[in-house]
């Protein structure tokens, strides 16, 4: 028999950032958070340097893709929500509609896993920043 998943009462709207640094060098930062949900749109995500930015769905997804080239594309069931690439000319991206995560760990999490690449080199600090619209707040159901 299906069961129903509650909703919250009404989409919200969430921006939650991360400030990283000092970071010395090109750095491979994994990050998680934990204000957006289980399940929602991105709706703009923002880095302060040129970078890869990867979302995962969950902590095993991003451990299998640590060695994965910048150019080569993920498997589809590799539970790779989004990947993006920032430069100095670009950094901030709206993203389209239909860009959506969900939570891949059992039990559900109120989590939302990434892995930040910068390029930059010598001294440096990192912000990134993700808007979402948080569709699903609750992890019983």
């Amino acid at each position: 028999m299906p069961s129903w998943v509650p909703r919250i009462d009404t989409p919200r709207r969430a921006l939650e950032q991360q400030d990283n640094g000092p970071l010395n060098g090109p750095s491979v930062l994994d990050l998680s958070f934990a204000g957006l949900g289980i399940d929602g749109l991105f709706l703009e995500v923002s880095c302060s340097v040129a970078a890869w930015v990867t979302f995962y769905d969950s902590t095993a997804a991003r451990a299998a893709d640590a060695a994965r080239p910048f150019e080569e594309d993920p498997p589809l069931s590799a539970g790779v929500l989004l990947d993006l690439r920032f430069s100095a000319e670009t950094p901030t991206l709206k993203l389209a509609p239909g860009c959506s995560y969900s939570n891949g760990e059992s039990p559900l999490q109120q989590r939302l896993w990434a892995r930040l690449r910068t390029e930059v080199t010598g001294a440096h600090t990192a912000t990134l920043g993700v808007l979402a619209l948080v569709l699903n707040d609750s992890v019983g159901g």
